[in-house]
């Protein structure tokens, strides 16, 4: 018992531990007797000795009592035998543990995991289908098929008849005939099954019909002859099984092969790893496999676009047969096209690669490769052969015709070539970069409508010809001409490679005739687009005649606002060219009338897709589109100057106008509401310093124009350095400075009429510096149109001026017809509302706008505002007195 309390009370030194250990050991060897303690006390003693030891220390005490006794038995023994006992017993020890492992686990291959799912899912169906629970059953089908899907796939390179297990066959029947079964119990039935059941039992109805018309020739099959349909799927999967181990081997031989020799020529068959441990072929033997794995797995979640682009340039490079370069040429621009999958634009570099593979791939169609046809209607063929022409039953010499959109591909190419414009810094040397493009992206969009023209494809024709059009329109001739002549150069000399919409025509007739075949076969949108940009065209070249009767005999201006937004672009844009054509002409009434409404809506820079409203309530999304539909800044119609333009003719117009006027009444009902607002901000100014906007030069000139200083008017007008962008400036300047001349002098008969009995032609002729016979025929047209109360004296060669002073009560009279006629005008167009507006309304009327008279209610309401983006919905007047909506 010492020795029991020694070891449990001290543990000051490792040398008093091992004493007591020593003496506690010797303790357990001495008889019972001797200690003193009976059976109970002594097992205690034992166990608590036990548990204060550590294990180590018990374990080898227990090894060296062990090995003791052996040696004691046997004798000494060598050291070199105890090593050898040492490593047999290791040896034994794995063995055992590798036997035990082998019988506890059991390796199964990808085939057999797959096999055991469809299993599982099968057993899942048949247990559910004895409850009768068509929800379970609807979800579990669906995982077979994925799973039947799966293992297709991954099997697609062996023989058919080791694509479809037996099993999943014989579950198609069954089920079938269970769905049938289950429909005629629920016809008959009293009581119907609840809602969620019943429609996943409708629902494996519409599955499993399309389920077997696909597998239709297994299910054929395997009613035919059972047993033979089991044993070619066991003997396809045996042959299968037994190759694939020699395969392996095969494979790693070749790769560490490859590996040592670093320099070497890679072998034919080399398979390279692609994402997720998939095996990719890039050869020519393995073209079709790597086309097929990478369009299943385009549009998934999770794919690497960036590699698919990579493999399918690699398979470009490897490809050896027409046939192969057209099917992965065709792969490759659509994976170029869908890199970006949001609104903005593609890599540029992306972009340009995508560019060179359509141009490549329509060449090949058009010159060498003639047997080959790229169209939608393809019929059903194997994607896994090889086809040439006359092969198969086909007849011979017959084309090969391949799946895939042309024309829905160039289209694309074009979009991302204008969002690449977008996303561009417009004063940046970037964006002329970017801008030389448009070269070679025309004379992929000839080459294509020049197939198009061959195959005789009249709707691809259409939309090509289109783009094309789309192009040249708002191009000057020389700019024209020079892609005209790349598309020629590109071209080869054959009969075949020549349009007949364009051929033996110049240049500065192409947008005639391009414009003319979509009048004669486009569907109606692009007949509309075609027409806008035909009147565009004709405006900018200084046809403005022919503009504006195009115009005025298509009515497009009548149902406009149902078109697209970019159409209504397209022809606010044609507006505006034809307002600035007239003022380049010298038409100043019809260009302030054909501008009127576009700058009354103080946002012309959004109607014409140049820019967008800024501080406007739109989400991020409204806001992204309403980008996107932004044109190229090389595009744009220069919006200063159509505001110079507008301004400057209102001012010719306006201020005679305000001057005949007498009363406050009437000047409020002038025509230019943005102009009549500028003068009055400018009348409030006390002082003004020198102009320097365009709107300042206006205002003042407009000012000295008022007192008859039209000197000054015209200095400060033709100052402006904005009328060197027009062509002929000069010209144009001579004509607008005589005009200023003319509306001066109408604006001072008109503001001092009432303080002169009469004034002489020569003093007038001499102070507005114009001809005496000038001045009198625009006296003389001013007192036949009743706007000016006077008579001419030929005689003494003077202006007789008759002052008819106006009484009060004459004054409100006139001012209650205004408001009669105001009010009548109102009703009248109530009663439109009610019956149907038109030129020719239900009750035989006619609206008032619509005819040669003033202006109608039409006009008042296109004045107040438009609906939508891009309606311009005024009217403006024309050199022949029709008022037409614009």
């Amino acid at each position: 018992m010492s020795g029991f309390f020694t070891r449990g009370n001290q543990s000051s030194s490792d040398d008093d531990d091992s004493s007591d250990e020593e003496s506690l050991i010797s303790s357990d060897d001495e008889p019972k007797q001797k200690t003193g303690l009976d059976s109970k006390q002594e097992k205690l003693r034992q166990s608590f000795l036990k548990g204060a030891g550590s294990s180590d220390d018990s374990s080898s005490d227990e090894d060296s009592d062990e090995d003791s006794d052996d040696s004691d038995r046997e004798g000494p023994v060598k050291p070199s035998a105890r090593a050898n006992a040492f490593l047999k017993g290791a040896a034994s020890s794995d063995e055992e543990s590798d036997s035990d492992d082998d019988e506890r686990k059991v390796v199964k291959s990808a085939k057999d995991k797959r096999l055991d799912e469809v299993e599982a899912t099968i057993k899942n169906i048949d247990n559910a289908a004895k409850i009768n629970d068509w929800v379970t059953i609807s979800n579990e089908f669906d995982k077979l098929i994925r799973l039947i899907q799966r293992h297709q796939t991954l099997t697609s390179t062996l023989s058919p008849a080791a694509q479809n297990p037996p099993m999943f066959i014989k579950e198609l029947i069954d089920l079938d005939a269970l769905i049938t079964g289950a429909a005629k119990k629920e016809k008959e039935a009293k009581k119907k099954m609840n809602a969620a059941n019943a429609k996943g039992l409708n629902g494996m109805k519409q599955k499993i019909k399309k389920v077997l018309r696909d597998y239709d020739a297994a299910v054929q099959a395997y009613n035919t002859d059972q047993d033979a349909f089991e044993q070619a799927y066991t003997d396809a999967t045996t042959v299968v099984s037994a190759k694939d181990t020699a395969a392996a081997a095969r494979a790693t031989k070749k790769a560490a092969a490859d590996t040592a020799a670093e320099g070497e020529a890679a072998p034919e068959d080399f398979m390279t790893v692609g994402r997720g441990g998939r095996a990719l072929n890039l050869t020519s033997e393995g073209v079709f496999k790597t086309l097929k794995g990478i369009m299943e797995s385009r549009g998934r979640k999770n794919t690497d676009r960036a590699e698919t682009i990579k493999i399918l340039s690699k398979l470009l490079e490897v490809a050896a047969s027409p046939y192969q370069k057209i099917r992965v040429l065709l792969a490759l621009v659509s994976a170029r096209l869908d890199y970006s999958t949001n609104l903005a634009s593609i890599p540029h570099d992306s972009w340009c690669s995508a560019l060179t593979e359509f141009n490549q791939l329509i060449t090949m169609l058009l010159g060498p490769n003639k047997d080959y046809v790229v169209t939608e209607d393809a019929g059903e063929y194997d994607d896994m052969i090889e086809r040439t022409p006359g092969q198969g039953e086909e007849k011979e010499n017959s084309r090969v015709k391949v799946r895939g959109s042309l024309i829905n591909l160039l289209e694309s190419v074009d979009s991302e070539f204008t969002k690449t414009l977008q996303n561009t810094d417009q004063h940046g040397s970037e964006y002329v970069e970017r801008l030389r493009e448009e070269k070679p992206l025309y004379v992929t969009i000839v080459k294509a409508q020049i197939l198009f023209e061959r195959e005789g494809w009249e709707d691809p024709t259409c939309r090509a010809v289109m783009r094309r059009l789309e192009h040249i329109y708002s191009k000057p001739a020389v700019v024209v001409d020079v892609l005209e002549r790349s598309a020629v150069k590109s071209l080869s000399g054959e009969s075949s490679q020549i349009s007949d919409i364009t051929a033996a025509q110049p240049a500065s007739d192409l947008v005639y005739d391009l414009a003319v075949y979509l009048y004669r076969s486009a569907p109606a949108l692009l007949r509309t687009r075609a027409m806008l940009t035909h009147i565009f065209h004709n405006a900018m070249i200084g046809r403005y005649h022919e503009a504006r009767d195009m115009l005025l005999m298509s009515h497009l201006q009548d149902n406009i606002q149902h078109a697209d937004i970019s159409t209504q672009i397209l022809y606010n844009r044609t507006v505006v060219q034809l307002g600035l054509a007239a003022f380049k002409r010298g038409y100043i009434q019809e260009c302030q009338s054909t501008l009127n409404e576009i700058f009354s809506s103080q946002r012309p820079k959004e109607l014409l897709a140049q820019g967008t409203q800024r501080y406007s309530q739109t989400s991020p999304e409204q806001e992204a589109l309403e980008k996107r539909r932004l044109l190229p800044f090389h595009m744009h119609v220069n919006v200063d100057l159509l505001e110079t333009v507008y301004l400057v003719s209102c001012m010719l117009i306006e201020l005679p106008l305000l001057a005949s006027l007498s009363t406050d009444e009437e000047k409020r009902k002038a025509i230019s509401r943005p102009f009549r607002r500028l003068l009055e901000q400018a009348d409030r100014q006390t002082f003004m310093g020198s102009p320097e906007s365009a709107r300042d030069h206006i205002m003042q000139a407009s000012k000295a124009m008022r007192t008859g200083d039209w000197e000054k008017a015209r200095d400060l007008i033709l100052s402006m350095k904005l009328w060197s962008l027009l062509d002929d400036s000069k010209t144009i300047t001579e004509r607008l400075a005589k005009q200023i001349q003319e509306q001066s002098l109408r604006t001072y008969l008109f503001t001092y009429a009432p303080y002169y009995d009469s004034l002489s032609f020569d003093l007038l002729a001499q102070t507005f510096a114009l001809p005496r016979r000038s001045v009198i025929a625009i006296a003389s047209k001013m007192i036949w149109s009743d706007e000016l109360p006077a008579s001419l004296d030929q005689i003494d060669g003077v202006i007789v001026f008759h002052r008819t002073e106006q009484t009060r009560v004459q004054q409100l009279a006139q001012e209650l017809a205004d408001k009669a006629e105001a009010l009548v005008e109102q009703n009248e167009k109530t009663l439109d509302i009610k019956l149907g507006s038109g030129p020719e309304r239900a009750d035989g009327g006619r609206d008032r706008g619509a005819g040669e008279g003033g202006r109608g209610r039409g006009e008042r309401r296109g004045r107040g505002g438009y609906r939508g983006r891009g309606q311009a919905r005024g009217r403006f007047e024309t050199g022949l007195g029709t008022k037409v909506k614009a």
